[in-house]
Order: structure tokens, then C-alpha cells, then sequence
């Protein structure tokens, strides 16, 4: 389990003459001079838990993976109450133990403070990788994961597991303001179907939502393009095999309030084109080089318009910074 907790898209640059046209083309929109909007609700609670001692949860829904059997330490605060179908296991002091069943499926725990503010952790039981056959997991096509992983990095093994999808499960909150099915490969087929989401992921992509609100882009949520994707489906779009999808690590996102597809226009220019996918990415960039944001490092991809969608940028969790499609 810690590896997948701790494990919190390969895609081509533009030219370098691009990028620089673009950057004299963008407008700087400073927050300042943006409307201030009403107070955003970033989820986060006023206590946290910790769980497996390197996962910090501060927010009121949260979402964590395991294996069959596997355990998982939770350590809450004094006079915070756990709460779960399974029983737990006292270690020490505020270390509580809990085991996940033997078979795949949605379990939760609950830790209430004396306030009655709550954490809901969802914990998703995997169904084991051991368990594909031929690059298929019970009906659902999986593919091939790389033999090993690339520059030899935990971060790019091969799933340990997928979280078992049903169609019901699609609109559950897995983090203050994502679903599970926002992550969901857009590959077709049947249900169930199997998904990656690093728990880092999560965390990130609430940061970052929440740092865009304080700035002043007031929107509830990110649209997600693409979030996980099986190694066939990526394969099949001509990505790379390392590519973070593939590991549940990375989202594709923009932001669009008004509902009509695109990326908004986030610089005030009127136009709504890949100078705001721009904008976003150096927002982003920006964070990631704050001191408070190193535990976050990560992949910052931007991106145009093509026929098939609009601007948008790329995020991941890799654990140190890449870059691309700016400069």
C-alpha cells in the first residue's frame, strides 16, 4: 500500500518559435484586476488523519486504495471517532489498524471530530493485476504494462491493482470536487470497467483548484479531458507507453464555467484559444516553484485547439518537474 500511496501522460513539444509567438501574444491578467468572486468552498477540515504515516487527508472526502487483505494504519487525533463496517485494530495511543476484505469493492471509514466535522475515506479494494489475462481483466481490455519501469522508478510500475467500476459508483466523490467517472478511460466497452487513481493525483488537483479560486477564476471543479487510460487505449491514441495516464497519474483539464466546451477565457482577451491554456499553465507553473508546493512536483504540459477539442493543460504527479508546449 505505501508504494501506490506514495506513487501519487509522453507527449511532443511544439517548436520553439511557436511557443515564443505565443508568449508575446499573451495577455497577463493579474488577479487583481479580476472580479472577485463569492468565497470558494475548498473542502479542507479543520483536523486530518494520516494514513499508512506518509498520507496526510484534510479534507472532507478522500479516497485511498488496497489491496486484498492488505492493512492500512490510520493515526487520528485525540477525540476524533473512526467509524467502519469492518472492525478496527488498536495498535498504540491514535494508531488504528484496519484489513480489507478478501475480495474487490467500496468500503468507507469515517473519523468524526468532537465539532461534528467529518473525513470520509472511500477505500477501493482492487481487483489484482495478477488477476489479467492476455492484457484482459474480466472482459474489460487492459493491454501491457512495460516489463519495467522507466529510469527504474516505483512511480512507473505496473498497477498493483484497478478499482472495480459499476455504473452507480460514477458520480461518487472520491475528493471534495472530482467523481470517480471523471477519471474513467474513455475506452468502450461494458461494465465493469477498471481504473488508476493516484491518491496524490487527488490532492494536487484540489491545491491547485483551490489556489485558482483564491486567484480569482471562480469555478467549482476542473473539466476533466482524459484522466486514466488503459495502456491499449493509449496505445491506440499514439501516446507513449510511459505516459502517467497509464499509472493513474496525471489529468488533462481546463477550466470552463459557462458550459460551452472550451477553455474560458481566462486572460480577457475575447478570444478563447491556447493563449488561456497558456495562462493556466503559468498560474500552475507558478505554484509548483513555491517552496510549499515540492512535495507536488510534477509534469505542466500545454496544449491548442485541435478538431477533436480546445486548449487545455496537462497534470501530473510524478515527482519531479517536467515540462512542455510553453517553451
Amino acid at each position: 500500500m505505501k508504494s501506490a500511496i506514495t506513487s501519487l501522460l509522453c507527449l511532443s513539444l511544439t517548436s520553439a518559435a511557436a511557443a515564443s509567438d505565443l508568449a508575446a501574444n499573451t495577455v497577463d491578467v493579474s488577479p487583481a484586476d479580476r472580479i472577485q468572486p463569492e468565497r470558494f468552498d475548498d473542502g479542507r477540515t479543520r483536523f486530518a488523519l494520516t494514513v499508512n504515516g506518509d498520507m496526510n487527508v484534510q479534507y472532507r472526502v478522500m479516497s485511498v486504495s488496497a489491496l486484498p487483505g492488505e492493512r492500512l494504519t490510520l493515526s487520528v487525533p485525540s477525540g476524533v471517532m473512526l467509524n467502519s463496517r469492518i472492525p478496527f485494530e488498536r495498535l498504540n495511543g491514535r494508531d488504528m489498524s484496519w484489513t480489507a476484505p478478501n475480495s474487490p469493492g467500496h468500503h468507507t471509514i469515517t473519523a468524526t471530530a468532537a465539532d461534528g466535522e467529518t473525513i470520509t475515506l472511500n477505500i477501493f479494494v482492487l481487483r489484482p493485476a495478477a488477476e489479467i489475462e492476455d492484457g484482459v481483466l474480466e472482459g474489460y481490455r487492459i493491454g501491457d504494462y512495460p516489463d519495467a519501469p522507466y529510469r527504474g522508478l516505483d512511480v512507473y510500475r505496473a498497477p498493483r491493482g484497478f478499482i472495480e467500476v459499476t455504473p452507480e459508483m460514477t458520480t461518487m466523490e472520491i475528493a471534495p470536487h472530482f467523481t470517480l467517472g471523471q477519471f474513467l478511460c474513455k475506452q468502450a466497452g461494458g461494465w465493469p470497467r477498471y481504473a488508476v487513481v493516484q491518491e496524490r493525483l487527488l490532492i494536487k488537483l484540489e491545491r491547485i483548484l483551490a489556489e485558482v479560486n483564491r486567484a480569482g477564476w471562480r469555478t467549482d471543479g476542473f473539466v476533466m479531458m482524459s484522466g486514466y487510460r488503459t495502456p491499449a487505449y493509449n496505445t491506440g491514441i499514439g501516446n507513449g507507453r510511459h505516459s502517467r495516464h497509464v499509472y493513474g497519474g496525471a489529468a488533462d483539464i481546463y477550466i470552463d464555467t459557462d458550459g460551452n466546451g472550451v477553455m474560458d477565457d481566462l486572460n480577457a482577451d475575447g478570444h478563447l484559444d491556447r493563449a488561456d491554456a497558456a495562462v493556466l499553465y503559468d498560474f500552475i507553473d507558478g505554484l509548483l516553484n513555491r517552496p510549499d508546493w515540492q512535495d507536488f512536483h510534477g509534469g505542466l504540459g500545454e496544449y491548442g485547439s485541435t478538431s477533436a477539442h480546445g486548449p487545455f493543460v496537462h497534470v501530473d504527479e510524478r515527482g519531479w518537474n517536467a515540462r512542455w508546449g510553453r517553451n
